[in-house]
This record gives structure tokens, C-alpha cells and sequence, in this order.
């Protein structure tokens, strides 16, 4: 059935919805280059963790595909997938089954998309062998500005609703006009601090089931206030795992109601009562996501 439903999917997703047609939402297919970015910054580390990843382990990247698309996982693939093409493998749910784990884009009122989350996934997406600024992937529309009557209304409304990141890799505020105008790594500043927070999950913190946009750019503006990443030799196992330590030891101790200025306590936004030392070894395993990750660093 779930292949049944797939197929119904592809038929009315075959190319991209324009936003003429579009209603908050929905649950719309677009290329990465459809696409406009709303943060200046990306962990860098992060993007290469999943490139190196797929490197060896193809199924996890098919997988990844699947979840992004909101079909919870992958079921079969074969030497003859392809990422691009959702006929030729097969996940476990229908196009848009599970809306809560899809990417979130917003409508301007010049009718163009705004990505609001996902724009790690997508970067790797875009630079992965057979991804592209073509790739295609569902997402879905999180809110229509198009009654606003200009750009710069668009943006205000995007920063009081809290859809927009307008801080850069030092932690310094910018312009809406110093965005990136797409995806592709390289139009992005790298941000050490936000990589230190993905790779310290599951050893001082992790998301909470509702988090609040952007919810690493804000702790990491708790963390850079007493952490200097320049310090660690972030290109050696050792090096970062001393970084880690000291990035989850510090959120641990913390103690706020107003992360970041997220208006958020530090339980709220995923705190954890202890470090958990067996998360931190499991990033540096053979397979672990730090040791993918300086496999494929060290070759760029």
C-alpha cells in the first residue's frame, strides 16, 4: 500500500508547485535552488560528518532522503537507485506522512520560497555525488506572507516571528541583506560554535519535541560567551573531543531562564541532568560521527 501511495505522491509532485498555487500548509516539492536561505551560517563540520557518512554508507543516505520527505525511513534500495529519482527505492510511508520531520519553508511576497529549517540537510543534499542545486525534495509551507505588502514588511514580520537568524559566525548581528541568496556551502560563514552543539547531543543536551527555531544558534550564544573554539585543534580526534567535554560541561552548569535570548530555560531547551560519557565515546567509534566527520574534513 505504501508503494501504492508513493506512486499516487510522484504523480502530483512530479515538478515544483509554484507559489501561486500554494497554501500554508501544504506539503510542496522544490529544487534546492528554489530555495532561499535564512541564516548566514552553517557548522561546516556538521555538512562533512553526513558527506562522509554516505561515503560508506550508501543506505544511510537514501534513508536520510526518505525522512526528509516525510516517509519516516528507507524500506529497500539498490545498486541502481538514485537519490533523484524516488522510483527507484522505497521508503517506509507515503510523501508527507510525517510532516514533523520535513523542512519548513516560508512564502515572500514576491512569491519565492524562504527556507526556515533544514538547512544542514539540504546543503549536504546539494553537495552529495548525486545531489545537485536540482535535487528535488518535498517540504512543507509553514507560513504565507504574501499579504504583506513589501520585502522589507516580509522582514520585519520574519524577525518578530523568530524565522530568520541575523547573526553571523562571531556571533555579530547583520543585515537581512547579508544572506546568502542560495544554498551551497561555500555562500555560508562556518560557525564552530554551532557545529560544537550538534556534536555535543546526547552528551550535555539534545532538541526537545518542540523546539524553538534556530534553537543551536541560540545556545551557542550562550557557549562562545565562555568558550574560545580557536583554542581546540578541531582537525584531531583529541582536539575535538576535549571541545565537546568542555562545550556540554558548561551547558550543564548553566543555569537560565532566557537562553541565548530565546525567552527559553536551559530545560526547555533540552538540558541534561548529567553528562552522559557513553554518548561522548560513541562519537569517536570506528563508525562513530566525529571520526566520519575528520575522515572527509581532512581531505577537503
Amino acid at each position: 500500500m505504501y508503494k501504492l501511495w508513493l506512486t499516487v505522491g510522484l504523480l502530483l509532485s512530479s515538478s515544483v508547485v509554484h507559489a501561486g498555487t500554494v497554501s500554508q500548509g501544504d506539503v510542496i516539492r522544490v529544487s534546492l535552488s528554489d530555495v532561499h536561505p535564512t541564516q548566514p551560517s552553517v557548522g561546516y563540520d556538521q555538512v562533512f560528518y553526513k558527506l562522509g557518512r554516505f561515503e560508506h554508507d550508501t543506505k544511510k543516505m537514501f534513508d536520510e532522503v526518505c525522512e526528509a520527505n516525510g516517509q519516516k525511513g528507507l524500506t529497500s534500495y539498490s545498486e541502481q537507485s538514485n537519490p533523484k529519482d524516488l522510483t527507484t527505492f522505497e521508503c517506509k510511508e507515503p510523501i508527507g506522512a510525517r510532516t514533523k520531520d520535513m523542512k519548513t519553508v516560508v512564502i515572500a511576497p514576491n512569491g519565492q520560497y524562504y527556507l526556515t529549517d533544514g538547512h544542514h540537510t539540504f546543503n549536504v543534499f546539494w553537495h552529495m555525488p548525486s545531489g545537485g542545486d536540482d535535487f528535488g525534495v518535498h517540504v512543507v509551507v509553514d507560513k504565507d506572507y504574501r499579504d504583506l505588502a513589501s520585502m522589507e514588511q516580509f522582514w520585519e514580520a520574519m524577525i518578530a516571528d523568530g524565522n530568520t537568524w541575523l547573526y553571523d559566525s562571531h556571533g555579530e548581528s547583520i543585515a537581512h541583506s547579508q544572506l546568502p541568496s542560495t544554498l551551497g556551502i561555500e555562500h555560508f560563514q562556518n560557525d564552530h560554535y554551532r557545529s560544537m552543539m550538534y556534536f555535543s547531543r546526547d552528551v550535555g543536551w539534545n532538541k526537545p519535541s518542540s523546539p524553538v527555531p534556530f534553537l543551536e544558534f541560540y545556545w551557542s550564544k550562550e557557549v562562545r560567551k565562555a568558550i574560545d573554539v580557536s583554542e581546540f585543534d578541531l582537525m584531531t580526534a583529541e582536539g575535538y573531543r576535549t571541545a565537546i567535554t568542555q562545550v556540554s560541561e558548561h551547558i550543564l552548569a548553566m543555569n537560565t531562564d532566557n537562553v541565548g535570548e530565546s525567552n527559553k530555560s536551559t530545560k526547555e531547551m533540552g538540558q541534561f541532568d548529567a553528562f552522559d560519557q557513553k554518548g561522548l565515546d560513541k562519537l569517536f567509534r570506528d563508525t562513530g560521527k566525529v571520526t566520519y566527520m575528520l575522515d572527509y574534513k581532512v581531505r577537503q
